[in-house]
């Protein structure tokens, strides 16, 4: 395919068609010649070549939805060798209008600007709204500490997405928009059925934002993007131009809305939010963007927040690295604000700072604060830190418990310790006697006291043996703890033990419903049992002659025994029955 060029696939037309070519096949790659043919188009077909540049990149195929305009006014593009066919293979002789349907444009005008009106004006970048990027961490922050819930499609459950915009006071799209972001940024991530947030990952570079867009904006953005450059564009002269000369960019045919209401709504959304994204410089008024150019990176330089008595912090969108500002948003979570944050300090935060693994909370303010630390604020931020708890892990150590609790064994083992080897199974064990759990000394591993104690409150100690009472606790993983108890146990626990632990998890309510008894003579009482038409009704019993029939099968198990030539007799003189 990449072998034919212009020059040969015009040198393939039939003969008649090639006679009557404005462009001669030699010519066909002459970037001069194709100007010169475009500016003699009629106004018709030089809208409808306006139309094909937009919708794709020259060179390309075509799409099919275009195919019945092609056909209408697309004679003067074959002519001029603006408008190429695409064959399977290069046959003895083409004609170019059989494929309307499977074409593209000439290569060589990816040389020629696209016609696209210039601001006349002086360009004044105006800030965005927000900064979809500094949202996006946001959430992230917000994430870390409180997952939200996914759909099984992978969307939000509904309410965690009101949750979510409650961050920006109820604005829906804004956080949509920075979730969209944050995952594309890869600070947002979703696993099987939640939403994580790592607001201080490393992001990943935008360097297409078209995946942030959903279909029904992905073409105005591709149009966007294949006009940007750094020129400022005209908005509302390039909307003008576009329903006159392409208003079926987006649509075939175009949105019965109406192009104001339709198509060039659609585009101020695609605008607003690749100024949100920090990709377009762009002039603003109350409608949204007014003109807008590729970004030139000269913004709010990289300085750093404002500190405040208070513990406010102000923060303008970019004036960290996200890395930074997704600390920031741990350590001191979002208030308010589009362009200029506002987030507090708080005790939680400071607790998740230690929880993430920072020690230096203290430093990483003052490197980044442009008035400094308040002496007030740094005094708070270390009772906070003191009063925040964390929990030390130590592997591979001996320890012996004493009065105090636990302690690091130094030196060799007292000669009387008890040894518990966790590199093999657990040897502890435990009984139960007149409802309460008993755990010797010498049973008492910290895998069992630890699990027991998960289902039961420690009453104390009694002649060596700890005792505790089994209570009704809610927990989430009672089959964990009743195969780790019946381990112990050696055999399965006693009923009462077990209903209390499932019950913390959550039981359906019994049902109770009205049923008989029935009591058969025994010497057709396994006859009966076995009846094909009985056995289906009948329930079993701890006797041998008896079985529990639902009242509501009783009249089908009365008629069938009437058929045996069996009778009921019933005590239930009121009912008759």
């Amino acid at each position: 395919m990449s072998a034919l060029t212009p020059r040969l696939l015009l040198a393939a037309y039939e003969s008649g068609f090639r006679e009557r070519l404005l462009v001669p096949p030699d010519r066909a790659e002459d970037l001069g010649a194709l100007s010169a043919a475009v500016d003699a188009l009629p106004a018709s077909a030089r809208a409808l070549l306006e139309l094909l540049r937009l919708v794709v990149p020259v060179g390309e195929p075509l799409p099919e939805r275009l195919r019945t305009v092609i056909d209408r006014e697309g004679g003067p593009l074959w002519a001029s060798a603006l408008l190429l066919p695409r064959p399977g293979q290069l046959a003895a002789e083409i004609h170019p209008r059989h494929y309307a349907a499977a074409c593209r444009l000439n290569p060589t005008l990816e040389g020629l600007p696209l016609p696209v009106p210039v601001l006349d004006s002086p360009f004044t970048p105006s800030l965005a709204p927000s900064d979809a990027r500094s949202d996006a961490v946001v959430l992230a922050a917000h994430l870390e500490s409180s997952p939200c819930q996914l759909n099984q499609d992978g969307t939000p459950r509904r309410d965690h997405e009101r949750r979510l915009a409650n961050i920006f006071g109820g604005n829906a799209d804004r956080a949509s928009l920075g979730l969209r972001v944050g995952r594309l940024l890869g600070i947002i991530r979703g696993t099987r059925d939640r939403l994580l947030g790592m607001p201080e990952a490393n992001p990943r570079a935008l360097h297409d934002p078209r995946p942030i867009f959903e279909h029904g904006e992905l073409r105005a953005a591709d149009i966007v993007l294949r006009v940007l450059g750094p020129t400022a564009v005209d908005v509302p002269a390039w909307m003008s131009r576009l329903s006159a000369h392409a208003p079926e960019a987006l649509h075939t045919p175009a949105d019965p809305l109406g192009w104001e209401r339709g198509e060039r709504a659609v585009f101020l959304r695609v605008l607003d939010t690749l100024h949100r994204l920090g990709v377009i410089d762009a002039m603003r008024d109350a409608e949204g963007v007014t003109a807008f150019r590729a970004a030139t990176g000269v913004g709010v330089p990289t300085a750093g927040f404002l500190l405040m008595p208070d513990l406010d912090v102000l923060v303008h969108a970019g004036e960290l690295p996200l890395t930074a500002y997704g600390r920031l948003c741990r350590l001191a979570p979002y208030v308010d604000g589009a362009g200029l944050h506002r987030h507090r300090l708080t005790r939680e935060g400071a607790a998740a700072e230690i929880g993430a693994g920072h020690s230096d909370t203290l430093d990483f303010l003052i490197a980044h604060s442009r008035t400094g630390v308040p002496p007030s604020v740094a005094d708070t931020l270390r009772e906070w830190q003191r009063a925040a708890s964390r929990i030390t892990v130590l592997v591979g150590v001996d320890v012996i418990e004493g009065p105090d609790g636990l302690r690091l064994r130094v030196g060799p083992a007292p000669s009387d310790a008890r040894v518990f080897d966790y590199a093999q199974p657990c040897r502890g064990r435990f009984c139960v006697e007149e409802g309460k759990i008993s755990i010797p000394e010498g049973w008492d591993s910290l895998t069992v006291r630890a699990t027991v104690s998960r289902v039961a409150r420690l009453v104390g100690k009694e002649g060596g043996v700890w005792v505790y009472a089994p209570e009704l606790r809610a927990h989430k993983d009672s089959d964990e703890v009743v195969a780790r108890l019946n381990e112990a146990y050696g055999g399965q626990i006693p009923g009462e033990f077990e209903i209390l632990i499932r019950a913390g998890a959550g039981l359906p309510p019994l049902r109770a419903e009205p049923a008989w008894v029935l009591r058969f003579p025994e010497s057709i009482a396994g006859a009966l049992r076995r009846d094909g038409a009985l056995s289906g009704f009948f329930r079993r019993t701890g006797a041998i002659d008896e079985v529990v029939v639902s009242d509501a099968d009783l009249p089908a198990v009365r008629a069938r025994l009437l058929q045996l030539g069996v009778m009921i007799e019933t005590r239930d003189v009121e009912s008759g029955r």
